[in-house]
């Protein structure tokens, strides 16, 4: 099943300054579905912006990436 990113756009409390956060990952099989998700389960305050293609994490202690750990979650399937 695919996986969508979604965003918040919220006012950061250190700062009092609005900006836009990442929200949770919404598990659907197309966009419109997601967005419904969103609509039916308290998640209406985010906005999906797109498709999760993969991740690929840091080096333990670093910012750099770890190529070898990535997860390619449009091949999961």
């Amino acid at each position: 099943m695919k996986k969508w990113v979604t965003e918040i756009k919220a006012i950061d409390p250190m700062t009092n300054v609005p900006k836009k956060w990442m929200g949770p990952y919404i598990t659907a099989p197309t966009m419109e579905d997601a967005i419904e998700y969103c609509q039916k389960n308290g998640l209406g305050y985010c906005k999906v912006t797109g498709q999760l293609i993969s991740e690929i994490p840091c080096k333990e202690g670093s910012y750099d990436a770890n190529w070898a750990g990535r997860i390619d979650f449009d091949n999961l399937n």
